[in-house]
C-alpha cells in the first residue's frame, strides 16, 4: 500500500506526467519520419518509427531511475539494439543493396528520442533533428540529382539473343565509364534484362547497342 500511495504523489505525478509528455512528443516526432518512409514505400514505416522513438524514450527514462552509471550503460545498449533493428531493413538483391535510407533514418530516429528524453532545450533539438532528417530524406536525392546528374542510377532494359551474352554486356557497360548497380532478368523468351546503371547515358547506350548478343535496349521511365 506505502509503494500505491507513492504512485500518486505530488512529486511522482508530475514526474509521470513528464515522462508520458516526452512519450506523446516522440511518438510524433518519429511518426513524422515514418509519414515520409511510408510515402516513399519504404518498409520501416510509421509505426516502426513511432515504436522505435517509444521505446528510446522510455527506455533513456526509466534508466533514470537506476542512478549511477547504469544510464550511460543503457543509453549505450540503445545505440547497439537500434543498429541491429536497422541491419534488418537491408536487403542485398544480387549486386544491389537496398534500404540503408530507411536504416539510417531508424538511427536517426533513436538520436530524437534520446534528444526528448534528455528534455529542455534538448526538445528544440528534437524538433529541429526532425525537420532536418525529413528534408534530408524528401529534397536531398533530388538535389543530388541536379549536382551530380549520373551518379543516380537509371533503369535500362535490354534484349539478348541468349545468357551466354551477359558477361560482354557487363563489360560494355565498364568500358563506357558505367557501373551496373543492380540487375534482374525480366523476362526469358525473349530474355529481357533490367540494368539499373551510372554514368553517362549515351555512352552506356552506345556500348551496350554495340555489344555481342544485344537485340535491342531501351531506357526505362
Amino acid at each position: 500500500m506505502e509503494s500505491l500511495r507513492n504512485v500518486f504523489e505530488p512529486a511522482s505525478f508530475e514526474v509521470m506526467l513528464a515522462v508520458l509528455i516526452k512519450l506523446g512528443i516522440g511518438a510524433l516526432l518519429g511518426g513524422a519520419i515514418g509519414y515520409e518512409r511510408e510515402l516513399s514505400g519504404r518498409p520501416a514505416g510509421i509505426r516502426t518509427h513511432m515504436l522505435l522513438v517509444l521505446g528510446v524514450v522510455l527506455f533513456s527514462e526509466v534508466s533514470k531511475a537506476f542512478g549511477g552509471q547504469d544510464e550511460s550503460r543503457i543509453a549505450a545498449q540503445i545505440v547497439t539494439g537500434v543498429g541491429f533493428l536497422g541491419a534488418g531493413t537491408i536487403l542485398r538483391m544480387g549486386i544491389e543493396i537496398k534500404g540503408l535510407t530507411s536504416a539510417a533514418s531508424l538511427w536517426a530516429a533513436a538520436a530524437i528520442g534520446m534528444a526528448v528524453s534528455v528534455g529542455g532545450g534538448f526538445i528544440l533539438v528534437a524538433v529541429i533533428g526532425t525537420a532536418f532528417t525529413l528534408v534530408t530524406l524528401a529534397y536531398i536525392s533530388t538535389l543530388e540529382r541536379k549536382l551530380v546528374p549520373y551518379a543516380s542510377p537509371m533503369a535500362m532494359q535490354v534484349e539478348l539473343t541468349d545468357h551466354s551474352r551477359i558477361p560482354a554486356l557487363l563489360e560494355a557497360v565498364s568500358s563506357a565509364g558505367g557501373k551496373t548497380k543492380g540487375m534482374r532478368i525480366v523476362s526469358t523468351n525473349p530474355l529481357h534484362i533490367q540494368l539499373d546503371l551510372t554514368g553517362e547515358h549515351d555512352k552506356c547506350m552506345e556500348a551496350i547497342a554495340r555489344a555481342d548478343g544485344v537485340e535491342a535496349c531501351s531506357w526505362m521511365d
